[in-house]
């Protein structure tokens, strides 16, 4: 794990949101949830395009043994949730490897395998049908689409109970910067409030609803 990633991941995505909704960036993956509540994860993407298959029987792939430990599988089987790209094998292989975890626009199966390894899987659910000789790979480390957003091999994957949002790459520190920020006043306002001071007086004074705006071009 490099230190912009390991930094990032000290921050909830619904922090990470805030940021970068603050640098008119969109990035948050609609409708991909964690197989279980407590599932966090944030690392790199290694990404793969699925299709369907053509005339001859097609894989989910064999790319597995080319992630880099800490890296982040990204999926984009096209949100199908009637075949899936990712099981017991692979859940078993990537724990071995200590990869950061998966992501599917799509869905897995042998979800109890990911429970007993502890491997972080967010995806739009779990189905038993494989998807062998129905989807093949049409793409590796490409650009594909998770849930809506936009995902770049290297883009930063944040993963927690409230879903998934990517950080660009070339957005990263500014977005870290931000979650820093946002993350500061938020803990003055809850300390602020537990002692006894009203929300929307606390707010004004730690400047939070600026924090939330979308930043001006040009200002600081």
């Amino acid at each position: 794990m490099d230190e912009m990633v390991r930094a990032l991941s000290a921050y909830s995505t619904p922090t990470i949101s805030d940021s970068m909704d603050r640098l008119g960036l969109e990035g948050t993956c609609l409708g991909i949830r964690p197989l279980r509540l407590d599932f966090h994860l944030c690392g790199r993407a290694f990404t793969i395009q699925y299709g369907p298959v053509g005339s001859e029987n097609g894989t989910v792939g064999d790319y597995i043994d080319d992630v880099a430990p800490g890296d982040v599988v990204v999926l984009d089987n096209r949100g199908h949730t009637d075949c899936t790209v990712w099981g017991d094998i692979l859940t078993i292989v990537a724990s071995q490897r200590e990869l950061g975890g998966t992501v599917i626009d799509g869905v897995c199966r042998d979800s109890p395998r990911s429970f007993e390894l502890n491997y972080p899987i967010f995806s739009r659910g779990a189905y038993m049908r494989t998807g062998k000789d129905r989807v093949q790979v049409d793409g590796v480390n490409i650009p594909v689409s998770i849930g809506g957003a936009r995902v770049r091999p290297g883009d930063v994957l944040i993963g927690d109970s409230d879903g998934v949002v990517v950080v660009p790459a070339e957005h990263e520190q500014a977005v870290l910067q931000l979650a820093r920020e946002i993350e500061e006043a938020e803990e003055e306002i809850r300390s602020a409030v537990r002692t006894g001071s009203r929300l929307d007086d606390a707010r004004k004074q730690f400047n939070y609803h600026k924090l939330q705006s979308k930043q001006r071009e040009g200002a600081k």
